[in-house]
């Protein structure tokens, strides 16, 4: 992902990765989706493929389910994401029904529920995410919530002395650290986080490990309330490291905004934090709390106020992580459990162990 390919096929852990990488690259979507339709029909045709399984958004559902007519098997929808309401959340909340109104944003949010109907699945990340896609006529039979997860061994947990030596040069280890390992985009309501340094004592600091389109209006903010020497922006860094800047944080916070795509989208990051035994503060939201296991503690979505009482009685250490409890409610969050139900919707699906 985000690099160019230098072959049209990969093998990394033994599963295959097939590039439809066109000779020629149309400019007219119609006929991009056309050639994508004809590649990918070939492919699955030459592999005997008994399901077509997708994810969003709905331009990808549009060409596994041609594809799926032509060889007459069925096909599966992967809601991974929500593109119209990601897009909907950087509008301030006064404006936000005015872009809903937008020809964009109703015909792609039209298309994706189209996409939601036809599939002969549908997978969600959350109980939030189906029971609101329930709500708008989806037969709840057809769909299955299989939420993000993590190996049951944790490859982040591994120490690594170039990531050592990098959080060390960062990070003060006779300071307190609040933050997130996190895209830095609007709605993640990371803002707060640096409001709040100034009504928290002076040894309390900021780390935000990611990067993104709001690092520079971060780094603004920061500057403008005098508190950018206790902010450290460490950047993107390489997955198999990440444990060490998971370690550095005293509280993992997931401040985000309250809209339509943070009330139902699950986030992955919380889970390695819960994992070991990191303190999470996440917004008041429905996805939040599915995705915590109601196990961490929760502010009023983008009220300073109470983000900076929760985060003083955290450091504080009046809160007791039950950390026994939390990792028996993370055992279903490993991919070993959840394959199981994809293998069990497979089955159900085409009637084949």
């Amino acid at each position: 992902m985000g690099r160019i390919p230098k072959s049209r096929e990969d093998n990394l852990d033994g599963v295959i990765y097939r590039r439809i990488i066109p000779r020629i690259f149309f400019p007219n979507s119609r006929l991009r989706a056309q050639e994508e339709i004809r590649e990918l029909t070939r492919i699955a045709k030459s592999e005997q493929v008994g399901v077509i399984h997708t994810t969003t958004d709905y331009r990808n559902a549009y060409v596994a389910s041609q594809v799926a007519k032509r060889l007459s098997i069925p096909w599966v929808y992967e809601v991974r994401g929500e593109r119209e309401n990601t897009w909907l959340s950087q509008f301030e909340a006064e404006k936000r029904n005015e872009a809903a109104a937008s020809g964009y944003y109703t015909y792609a949010h039209e298309k994706e529920m189209e996409a939601v109907r036809k599939a002969g699945r549908t997978i969600f990340l959350s109980e939030v995410a189906k029971a609101d896609a329930v709500s708008k006529g989806i037969d709840p039979g057809l769909a299955w919530v299989i939420p993000n997860s993590l190996p049951r061994r944790s490859t982040t947990a591994e120490g690594h002395d170039s990531a050592q030596k990098l959080v060390s040069s960062l990070v003060d280890k006779s300071k307190k650290y609040i933050g997130t390992v996190s895209s830095l985009v609007h709605y993640e309501g990371l803002s707060i986080v640096i409001r709040a340094l100034p009504f928290l004592p002076a040894d309390v600091n900021a780390l935000f490990v990611g990067d993104g389109i709001e690092r520079s209006r971060l780094e603004a903010l920061a500057r403008s309330l005098g508190v950018a020497d206790r902010v450290v922006f460490a950047g993107k860094q390489p997955t198999e490291s990440i444990g060490e800047w998971y370690g550095a944080l005293d509280v993992f916070v997931v401040p985000r905004i309250s809209s339509l795509v943070t009330a139902r989208v699950t986030p992955i990051k919380t889970l390695e934090a819960m994992r070991i035994g990191i303190p999470v503060l996440a917004s008041d939201l429905p996805a939040l709390h599915e995705v915590t296991g109601e196990l961490a503690v929760y502010f009023a979505p983008e009220n300073l106020e109470d983000f900076v009482r929760k985060i003083k009685v955290i450091l504080d250490g009046n809160v007791e992580i039950n950390q026994e409890r939390v990792n028996q409610w993370l055992r279903t969050r490993t991919w070993e459990h959840n394959v199981k139900k994809l293998e069990a919707m497979y089955t159900e699906l085409t009637g084949e162990k």
